[in-house]
């Protein structure tokens, strides 16, 4: 997959910007962390025809698309009642999904083709985040991101689809230190699309998608093992919406949905 590299640059600028803007105003407590994390995620993709029937479906499981998460951050303002971060995050996947469709422009019905997609996803994202810590070791969160989405998706050598958008998100989040070391939470995003783009290679065309819109609920688990390292496991279940595009020489790319949910496991240090 091609990554856009100044997309990912104007992420990290900001990011880079904050932090250093933040590490010089702030007076109380702060620390750098940074975390990496083995990622599996199951896919239930569907593409819908302007009547609502489906056309075609990417699944896949866990096992299937693999990579890696990592993230960098910086914690401030931290006090007995609350504090700030920011992160700047980055997903990298790959692996297949079973296609079960039909040939582009053939007329055929859904079913007549089962085949192989070869996927890759980038998603990368800075936000920030202020936490309050209330009474009985319970902490509500809550802020806001920017960030960037690419898919690739090759249905064949010579057919490669490739969505991407930019994103603005809000976050909410609650958690609770369950014991001395182990901490659970429940967090809660909207990624809103932009700039919304989906190119073909067969044909080659763009398209401007109708809209591009995740929700996403995350439920993690962390146990401190000491107090410059966390061992985490995560689980995310999302759900993608893209808006049917403009028609472009005759096609479009439809209306789709996709629930696609991740599995992470990982450890995080802060220094």
């Amino acid at each position: 997959m091609k990554i856009n590299k100044s997309n990912t640059k104007i992420i990290l600028y900001i990011g880079l910007l904050l932090s250093f803007t933040i590490s010089n105003i702030s007076a109380k407590e702060s620390y750098m962390t940074a975390s990496v994390a083995m990622v599996g995620m199951s896919m239930d993709y569907r593409e819908y025809n302007k009547a609502g029937a489906i056309l075609d479906s990417e699944e896949s499981p866990y096992t299937d698309i693999t990579g890696a998460e990592m993230s960098f951050g910086y914690v401030f303002d931290k006090d007995i009642s609350a504090y700030s971060y920011i992160k700047l995050n980055l997903l990298l996947l790959s692996g297949e999904t079973k296609y079960v469709g039909s040939y582009l422009g053939s007329g055929q019905p859904y079913g007549s083709v089962v085949s192989k997609t070869q996927n890759t996803i980038l998603d990368t994202d800075v936000s920030f985040v202020h936490t309050n810590i209330l009474k009985n070791n319970f902490e509500f969160s809550y802020g806001f991101g920017l960030g960037y989405r690419e898919w690739e998706r090759a249905l064949s050598a010579s057919q490669i689809e490739v969505y991407k958008w930019y994103y603005l998100k809000p976050i909410v989040g609650v958690s609770v230190m369950v014991s001395d070391r182990v901490k659970v939470g429940a967090n809660i995003e909207y990624q809103h699309g932009f700039d919304t783009i989906m190119t073909s290679s067969n044909p080659k065309l763009d398209f401007t998608l109708g809209g591009a819109n995740i929700w996403e609920l995350s439920v993690p688990i962390s146990y401190v093992y000491n107090k410059n390292m966390d061992i985490f496991f995560e689980a995310t279940f999302s759900k993608q919406t893209i808006i049917e595009s403009n028609v472009n020489s005759g096609y479009y790319e439809p209306d789709s949905t996709a629930y696609n949910n991740y599995l992470k496991f990982g450890v995080a240090f802060k220094f």
